[in-house]
């Protein structure tokens, strides 16, 4: 721009040409487009101060699975395979439950062999053992995992109405927790025992005795044949269970289709004690169709008291039909659920943890599990969750996903903690746990 000054101490005049002016207008408007963005940031952060940044937490559906072990088997010679895993707290002795299995294989270590030959059966145990653990319920595998268990020795058994006063000594080893039942039979009439079969009382569940020390036993009568002929269920029963002595008294069985059980197609279990009444559930078979069983979910009640078990009389059953909520007639039962297809089920109460009463249905043979809540053990049961436990099925008879239970003092109010049998763990298959966020 020129300079129209006229001298030393004059005034300088300076013109400003059109694109100056362009120019300067830019120049302007960036300098109010930064002012409005700086502005912008210390409004954001001043609302939210900095942190650290961070991914999201994730939430697993299901954690990791462990297997429950014996203190024999920490040694790693020993793999005992049983099946089915029920627990319940021991009335004494806060934090420790016992623990009560059906079947029982006992493997030892071959040196020789490689997998699963280089286990040999040692000894089998039809029907159950029981053994002692600690339970915490907490967030880690080592809380949600009981163990290591501490062999139960046999039971001394009372006759009905009397107790046993005779305590076994322990022996560190499994040993037969309910005696075999006597007086059972093949499909073709012969004393079950005979071409290769075997009688056996496995264990459905186990709960504490209000206001007693004892827990109570309930168990389905089975003969076992042999090879892939599968299983008769021809009797159901209870008993009482005294830890601190190691006893069993008012054993109580009843044949099949007695009323004490409805049909040899409804084996009875997960015994709960609600507002007087002893619960008991099983799945049966209600309708075959096409070769296959359309199951379903059956309850019972009976006033919760060991004269009234003896009574078949005083069983009910529950029934939406013209007689119920409840009828004495087994064969007017009807299901608890719509349209369940279970091949297992177990029943507990939760209240420990909030959630009331929990019913755990398995689906199907691969592992899966429906869960659902009630107010009472009489329902109306609301759909919670489902899953599937992380079981590796094989091939061969009862080879299969199986014996998923619910385990109310490992769970949490945010995870459910099942058992499940899983046929490719171990040795030859093993008793396992898992937690589920619920």
């Amino acid at each position: 721009m020129p300079d129209r000054s006229a001298g030393p101490g004059s005034t300088k005049i300076w013109l400003v040409t059109a694109p100056d002016r362009a120019r300067a207008g830019r120049r302007l408007l960036r300098a109010l487009v930064l002012a409005l963005l700086l502005a912008l940031l210390l409004v954001v952060v001043t609302a939210n101060p900095r942190r650290p940044s961070r991914p999201a937490p994730q939430r697993p559906a299901m954690l990791a699975p462990t297997a429950v072990l014996s203190g024999i088997e920490r040694t790693g010679k020993v793999s005992i395979a049983r099946d089915c895993g029920f627990s319940a707290p021991l009335p004494a002795a806060p934090g420790r439950s016992l623990w009560l299995f059906c079947d029982t294989p006992v493997y030892r270590r071959n040196s020789n062999a490689g997998g699963r030959a280089g286990w040999a059966l040692e000894r089998f145990i039809p029907g159950s053992t029981a053994a002692v653990a600690s339970a915490v319920a907490g967030p880690g595998p080592q809380d949600r995992t009981p163990g290591p268990l501490s062999e139960v020795p046999a039971p001394a058994v009372a006759a009905p109405g009397e107790r046993a006063n005779d305590v076994r000594p322990a022996t560190g080893a499994p040993a037969p927790f309910l005696s075999q039942p006597a007086g059972l039979a093949t499909t073709f009439g012969l004393p079950c025992g005979s071409g290769g079969s075997y009688a056996a009382s496995w264990v459905s569940g186990v709960a504490r005795v209000p206001s007693t020390p004892d827990l109570l036993v309930t168990f389905n009568d089975y003969c076992v044949l042999s090879g892939s002929g599968g299983f008769l269920h021809e009797g159901f029963g209870l008993a009482e269970y005294d830890p601190a002595r190691d006893t069993l008294s008012d054993v109580v069985t009843a044949p099949a289709g007695a009323g004490l059980a409805a049909t040899s197609a409804t084996p009875l279990g997960s015994p709960v004690f609600s507002g007087g009444y002893l619960y008991l559930f099983g799945p049966a078979c209600s309708a075959p169709r096409a070769g296959r069983c359309a199951g379903t979910t059956l309850e019972v009640r009976v006033p919760a008291s060991p004269a009234a078990w003896t009574d078949p009389l005083s069983y009910q059953w529950w029934s939406t039909g013209s007689s119920g909520p409840w009828t004495p007639v087994p064969g007017a039962a009807t299901a608890i659920l719509g349209g369940p297809k279970p091949s297992g089920v177990s029943v507990a109460s939760f209240a420990s943890v909030g959630r009331r009463f929990i019913l755990v249905e398995q689906t199907s043979i691969g592992g899966d599990f429906t869960v659902y809540q009630a107010p009472s053990p009489a329902g109306h049961w609301r759909k919670l969750t489902a899953g599937r436990v992380p079981c590796r099925p094989g091939s061969g008879y009862a080879n299969f996903c199986r014996a998923i239970i619910a385990h109310p003092e490992l769970s949490t109010r945010k995870q459910l903690v099942l058992s499940y049998f899983d046929p490719a763990a171990e040795a030859y298959g093993h008793v396992m746990v898992a937690g589920y966020r619920w």
